[in-house]
């Protein structure tokens, strides 16, 4: 089936195959793909084990790709494996460290967005729906048991950016989990680097997905280098959905208005699994963060940080909590790496 233009797709285990248009590509580069370049498929990482340490295969979340047509009219053709799980999948150009053009998040579950959303309206009067879960969760909270789980984490991603990390393999401490490529084990802690001072650029990412860019700073802190920063990477107002933004189709990063009214006396902290439950928007486990400073997962089981699209002087409005306190309007640096809830697009 032929996807819509997105950076994230969700595919149910065992179903059929998907055609992603490589052309995504061309809408950040106009040269990337010609009409007549030869193009290939690659498995980035995926986060379950479909055998001998590698990702791709029946047994994983990704049993195989291929390409179908040629140029940049041509398609990736995924087939998701029997497991549910999270990958990223690209489309290469040649060999070498720029052979990426663009890569795609691939969320293999049986969940559907459209299914069981969460509509809230806040106290400022604005309804939004939302997600029941991060974006690249398995499981959901509420009264599903295996909330507690770390599938039940999804992913975390730096501001601006619309390539996953993983979270932890832990619920309570901070494990870094094992990712899988076509030729072996490896995690984002072995793939992470300092950025120079805030010198690496959009494109740079866009060639290094798996790459998470950590910088360390006093104060502001941000994967992108000043010459190419944007505010508006996730969108900004008037919200409208951006090239960058990492949720599927028809959904998007929010703004950081869905939260309003979210307090410590309605959205209750839980503490086995530890996270808050709001009776409209759901519970949001207490995922951590990759740390600014180090790349590394940090926080698990004890705090939960959540983007919002929304910039404010060099940072951008986050949802935070802990067991003392949740705040719906906080900042933070944007070269941290934190959860996303996904809301509709209006």
């Amino acid at each position: 089936m032929v996807q819509p233009s997105s950076n994230c797709y969700i595919v149910a285990p065992n179903s059929a195959p998907i055609a992603i248009p490589v052309s995504r590509a061309n809408e950040f580069d106009a040269s990337a793909i010609g009409d007549a370049t030869v193009f290939g498929a690659e498995l980035i990482w995926s986060d379950v084990n479909a055998g001998n340490d590698t990702g791709l295969g029946g047994d994983g979340c990704i049993a195989g790709l291929d390409i179908s047509g040629s140029g940049n009219s041509g398609y990736i053709i995924v087939y998701p494996g029997r497991r549910e799980g999270n990958a990223v999948v690209a489309v290469t150009v040649g060999t070498g460290a720029d052979r990426i053009k663009w890569s795609w998040h691939i969320w293999v579950t049986s969940y559907d967005p459209t299914s069981n959303p969460r509509v809230y309206t806040n106290t400022d009067s604005v309804t939004y729906t939302l997600m029941d879960r991060n974006l690249g969760a398995i499981h959901a909270g509420g009264s599903n048991l295996r909330w507690g789980t770390p599938e039940s984490l999804g992913l975390h991603y730096q501001w601006g950016r619309k390539d996953p990390f993983p979270v932890s393999a832990s619920v309570t401490d901070n494990t870094e989990k094992a990712i899988y490529t076509a030729g072996g084990a490896t995690t984002v802690d072995a793939n992470k680097t300092d950025n120079g001072g805030g010198g690496i650029s959009i494109a740079t990412t866009v060639r290094n997905p798996l790459v998470f860019y950590y910088l360390y700073t006093n104060s502001y802190a941000d994967w992108c280098s000043v010459t190419t920063d944007s505010d508006t990477r996730w969108g900004n107002s008037p919200y409208v959905k951006s090239l960058y933004d990492p949720c599927p189709a028809g959904w998007r990063v929010p703004n950081e208005h869905v939260w309003v009214g979210h307090t410590t006396d309605n959205f209750a902290y839980t503490d086995t699994p530890a996270g808050r439950y709001h009776e409209q928007t759901g519970w949001y486990p207490a995922s951590g963060y990759r740390g600014n400073y180090d790349g590394k997962v940090s926080g698990l089981g004890i705090e939960g940080y959540y983007w919002s699209a929304t910039p404010t002087n060099n940072y951008s409005y986050i949802l935070f909590f802990n067991s003392d306190h949740a705040y719906s309007n906080g900042s933070f640096n944007r070269a941290y790496g934190f959860s996303v809830r996904c809301v509709a697009e209006k």
